[in-house]
């Protein structure tokens, strides 16, 4: 046993010869592998604590055993070990050059995994495909009741948005559908499908231009068809980690086809509007977001008219990509066709299944 631990103490002296130090301000040197290093923390890879995420500020000294990707401000980026000279850091560069910078001076340090990591970002970042940078949710909704009533609900939501540079798309679909057959006339309670999309580009950090198209049918207002097609001007009246709050104002052309009725003929009309919006999300905490859109459309073809468009949604995760999810929409048309009722509603519960390109 005296024998083993005679040979294990040189044996532990040569591997830590071999590993990247850290040298704390308090004293203690940490051993490992650099991963990763900005001008705030550095992740060292240790055997005996997986990967430990350092403040630089407390740092006094640092040497790497093998070369990595290090960024040097105004000298770029060049493969290089690098080792505490007393107050600054000497950088050897892996073709036999070296110069010593301010610690400072140091603006990333990262090894060839984090750097080819980092290279790809980059280049998602500046030449973004068009698969790259989608954010959003795919919802379902089921409910069903037996015995002394028969109904069925179901009803689907998806939304996606891609963000990249100044440009942002975004798509939109919800469709409902319900029966009963507790009461005569058995059969379809509800069917409404929606959907659209729209770009918004900025034009500094604040304004932004829009275009819009969306599509509605509901079979219970006799709606075969509304098309609506508009732009206009934004605001971000406010954005931070937690949310945004976007106004817009705008024009829009708008063609409604409504079927035949009863003793109600089949029409169709179109006509000028005015487009008000407002859309914000919060998440006031981490489990909780809240997303709400409201929309107003003046008629000015036809003074006096107006439609109005409300949506809510508030999720909370059950899982990784997986969410529970409630909702809430109305629907207004200030002059449906006769003998239909105005406002159209839809509240919903089910689950969601998130996505999120945008954190890598």
């Amino acid at each position: 046993m005296g024998s083993f631990r005679f040979l294990a103490v040189p044996a532990l002296i040569c591997l830590s010869a071999f590993a990247d130090q850290v040298t704390m301000k308090n004293g203690d040197r940490l051993t490992g592998k650099i991963v990763t290093s900005d001008q705030k923390s550095l992740v060292l890879k240790t055997d005996y604590a997986g990967e430990l995420k350092i403040d630089r500020s407390m740092i006094t000294a640092l040497r790497s055993d093998e070369a990595l990707n290090v960024t040097v401000k105004d000298a770029g980026t060049s493969k290089a070990k690098v080792e505490t000279a007393g107050e600054s850091l000497k950088v050897a560069r892996t073709d036999g050059t070296a110069f010593t910078v301010k610690p400072e001076a140091v603006t990333a340090i990262r090894n060839d995994a984090a750097q080819k990591a980092y290279d790809r970002e980059l280049e998602r970042v500046h030449h973004p495909r068009l698969n790259d940078f989608w954010a959003g949710f795919a919802s379902f909704g089921l409910a069903n009741t037996s015995g002394n009533s028969s109904t069925t609900t179901f009803s689907t939501a998806a939304s996606a948005t891609r963000a990249a540079g100044k440009y942002k798309l975004s798509l939109s679909f919800a469709q409902l559908y319900a029966s009963q057959s507790t009461t005569e006339p058995h059969g379809e309670t509800a069917n409404k499908v929606s959907g659209g999309l729209r770009i918004d580009r900025n034009v500094n950090a604040k304004m932004f231009v829009y275009g819009a198209n969306s599509y509605d049918y509901d079979k219970f207002q006799n709606l075969d068809l509304r098309t609506v097609v508009g732009g206009g001007l934004g605001y971000h009246a406010w954005k931070n980690a937690k949310g945004y709050l976007d106004v817009s104002g705008g024009g829009d052309w708008n063609h409604e086809s409504f079927g035949a009725a009863g003793t109600a003929a089949a029409f169709a009309r179109s006509s000028a509007e005015i487009a008000v919006a407002e859309e914000g999300a919060y998440a006031p905490y981490s489990k909780l977001k809240i997303f709400e859109r409201f929309s107003l459309f003046p008629n000015l073809s036809s003074t006096g008219s107006y439609r109005m468009a409300l949506d809510t949604t508030a999720s909370v995760p059950v899982m990784k990509f997986l969410e529970w999810n409630a909702g809430f929409s109305s629907r207004y048309l200030s002059n449906p066709p006769p003998g239909f009722r105005n406002n159209d509603t839809i509240l919903s519960m089910g689950v969601r299944l998130s996505f999120d390109q945008t954190r890598r």
